[in-house]
Parts: C-alpha cells; sequence; structure tokens
C-alpha cells in the first residue's frame, strides 16, 4: 500500500513508500504443554526419557548429577538445562531437595542449542521469567484468550533470555520449515550416511528446494549444515562423556577418527583429545566433581 500525505511544500501530496521489511510468519509455538515447579525431597536415582518437544528446567534448589545421550552434566540453583525430543536422562540427586522449574512445549521449527551449550547458566531475567510463566500458567481466572496470550508472550520472552545468540540468528516460517523438517529427522539418528539423496528421502521436495529452505534458514548449503550439527554432537561428547574418541567418531557419523579430528580442529581450532584436556569449564557452567 501506498501512502499519500500533505507535504510542507505548497500543499504538494507526498508518497510514502512502505519500508522494507520482511514480514513475519507463522507461529513459533505451537503449543505450551506445562509449566510448573517440582520438588524432589530425596537423594534417589532417576531414570527416564524426555519430554516430547522441547523442555527445559531452571535448577532452583539442590544438586544432581545426571548423563543425556552420553554426555555428562552437573545441574546446580542457576543452572539452566535444555532437552529436545524424548531424550534418555540418568542420574542421581546428590543434595536435596531438588527444586526446580520446567517448561515443555512444542516449536516444531525451533532448533534445540547446540550440543554444547544445552547446559548454562540463568541471568536474573530469564529466572524472572520462569517466575512469571509459572504464574501465568496458573492463573485460570484471567479470560482464557489473555491467558493464552500472556503464556506465549512470556514463553517467548524467556526463549529470548536462553537461547544461544547463534540460534536466535535463524530464520522460520515460510520455506525454511521444510529445512527445520528435515533437521528434526536428521537429528534422530547422526549416524547414517547423509547425503542430498538422503536428505531428499525424508520429503517429496526437489534438492534445489530442500538447499533453499537450508540457505534460507541458516545460510549455509545443507551438507555443510548437517556437518554442523555432527560437529557440535561430538563437542558435547568429548567435554561431556566418557566415549572414546573413535566411539563418539562413529556416533556422529564419521567412518574415521582422523577424518573427525581434522574437522573437529577445523570448527573450533583444537583437536578432540586436547580439547578434552583442556576441559569445558571455560566455556559453560561446571562445578569440580566431588
Amino acid at each position: 500500500m501506498i501512502i499519500g500525505v500533505r507535504g510542507p511544500v505548497r500543499g504538494k501530496t507526498i508518497l510514502l513508500q512502505p519500508l522494507d521489511y520482511p514480514p513475519i510468519e507463522g507461529g513459533l509455538i505451537q503449543s505450551v504443554l506445562l509449566v510448573d515447579q517440582l520438588v524432589r525431597p530425596n537423594a534417589i536415582r532417576y531414570s527416564a526419557p524426555s519430554l516430547p518437544g522441547h523442555l527445559i528446567h531452571l535448577v532452583l534448589k539442590g544438586e544432581a548429577e545426571q548423563e543425556v545421550n552420553g554426555q555428562r552434566q552437573r545441574l546446580v540453583p542457576g543452572t539452566v538445562v535444555w532437552y529436545h525430543e524424548n531424550e534418555t536422562v540418568q542420574g542421581q540427586i546428590l543434595k536435596k531437595p531438588w527444586v526446580y522449574y520446567t517448561v515443555n512445549f512444542i516449536a516444531v521449527h525451533l532448533p534445540p542449542p547446540p550440543f554444547e551449550q544445552r547446559v548454562s547458566r540463568a541471568n536474573a531475567r530469564a529466572v524472572a521469567c520462569f517466575q512469571s510463566l509459572l504464574n501465568a500458567w496458573r492463573d485460570v481466572d484471567l479470560p482464557p484468550m489473555i491467558r493464552h496470550m500472556r503464556v506465549l508472550a512470556l514463553l517467548l520472552e524467556l526463549l529470548m533470555e536462553v537461547v544461544p545468540a547463534a540460534t536466535l540468528s535463524h530464520r522460520t516460517g515460510g520455506h525454511t520449515n521444510l529445512w527445520w523438517d528435515i533437521e528434526t529427522k536428521i537429528r534422530e539418528d547422526l549416524s547414517r550416511p547423509m547425503d542430498l539423496r538422503f536428505l531428499q528421502s525424508q520429503t517429496r521436495h526437489s534438492r534445489l528446494s530442500i538447499t533453499r529452505a537450508c540457505h534460507a534458514a541458516v545460510g549455509m548449503s545443507p551438507m555443510k549444515r548437517v556437518k554442523e550439527i555432527r560437529l557440535s554432537y561430538a563437542r558435547g561428547l568429548v567435554l561431556y562423556s566418557r566415549m572414546s574418541m573413535t566411539e563418539i567418531a562413529l556416533h556422529v557419523g564419521y567412518s574415521r577418527v582422523q577424518e573427525l579430528s581434522r574437522d573437529y580442529r577445523e570448527k573450533f581450532g583444537v583437536t578432540p583429545t586436547r580439547d578434552r584436556e583442556a576441559g569445558p569449564d571455560y566455556r559453560i557452567l561446571r562445578t569440580p566433581t566431588r
């Protein structure tokens, strides 16, 4: 639409062209399934799958140590931990009571954080967002539409605080959704051989459509994105698992550990072995093992 306004010079009409901003398409979040504050009073061991979709916890009290898909995590107050799509979680509560916020939601076109960034430190704003989100979720006296909008708005505000910066640069909506659907299937088993023909088998779209969707979503080619996902998962296993380098290579789709080491060094500036020796303390929250 072109808007005409009366200009200040000799009463002439000036035509204002619309600014060239991209539209915002679709809803990022399809549904919010659960918001709660949970208390585990006893120092117990636990083993369970995470919930479908995205699941985010913020630890308020206590301490736990757990393993998720081979990655060890130490959870202390102020820790945010992110799970995605039915991941197997095994752990033990070390300091009781273990109290944490939890939010479970479906957002099929929101990629989870890189594997090595699934555990982070919450800032004050994120903590406040968790509490406000819980209050809105529990306020069933609100008119349904207002409660609906308030919960979604607060969840989006929370995500802005806890989603890594690299993920925030990704695009969603429109034809980018084709790529996010494919990426969800890719993450189910990274050990499989993957090329464009394989990616095409995951959808009815052409290779050109897949390539365009990937470039629109993450700014790179499909196979480069596959390598990025594999290396991200590998780094999480290098830093937080007891798996050997050969086991890690096979787990993320490399037939030879030398190939993983080459790509790993090119991506992160250090070999997997040296990265494990240096440890993760300087990257993300971690407390010393007792």
